[in-house]
């Protein structure tokens, strides 16, 4: 039998969610550079746009994806920070 710590879980727990934590930015950065804008201002860009294009459209929801999850993968750094974590079989 394989014994592991809580701590060695919140360690593991730690990096995944820093991994994901990089890849959404890394997303939203990206979008950022990509638009020159943020994503509320992308948002009225392309709502008032009197021609619709895919790709812009695309990369709205990808972008807003990326945000929506950095808001929870920012929750629940915090959260193991606080050692706010419980192992369950």
């Amino acid at each position: 039998m394989v014994q592991v710590t809580k701590q060695s879980v919140q360690q593991w727990a730690m990096f995944d969610y820093l991994s994901k934590k990089h890849r959404f930015q890394s997303t939203i950065n990206q979008m950022e550079r990509k638009y020159g804008m943020t994503l509320a201002e992308f948002e009225k860009y392309i709502e008032t746009s009197e021609k619709e294009i895919f790709e812009e459209w695309d990369d709205n929801i990808e972008w807003s994806a990326a945000v929506g999850m950095l808001a929870d993968v920012l929750q629940s750094i915090e959260e193991i920070k606080r050692g706010a974590i419980e192992v369950i079989e």
